[in-house]
């Protein structure tokens, strides 16, 4: 649509979001998931001996760490999508308003 140049108004924005919502909540489910697992694989190092900071290291290099991250970008994307969207929604309806 924006590509298309088509005007959309202030609830497209809010649907979006609201959908975005629901959807965000398995990716924070993910997200959790991931955090323990990253947690669990740090806490076993230290128990079996490595100092902190090592097992930190040895952590962060693991492909858990890094679905992790990944992961993590995504739910910051989908909020700032939302809080966008939001945004859109207040400016459209503000502008609506200033033309009657």
């Amino acid at each position: 649509m924006i590509d298309k140049k088509i005007p959309v108004g202030a609830s497209y924005y809010l649907d979006s979001a609201q959908k975005l919502v629901v959807l965000m909540g398995d990716e924070t489910d993910k997200l959790y998931a991931l955090q323990k697992k990253v947690a669990q694989v740090k806490s076993k190092l230290i128990l079996e001996g490595s100092s902190v900071a090592k097992a930190t290291a040895i952590m962060e290099a693991g492909d858990d760490y890094e679905e992790m991250k990944k992961q993590k970008a995504k739910v910051e994307r989908i909020s700032e999508f939302i809080r966008i969207a939001k945004l859109q929604s207040r400016m459209k309806d503000s502008e609506f308003r200033s033309n009657f």
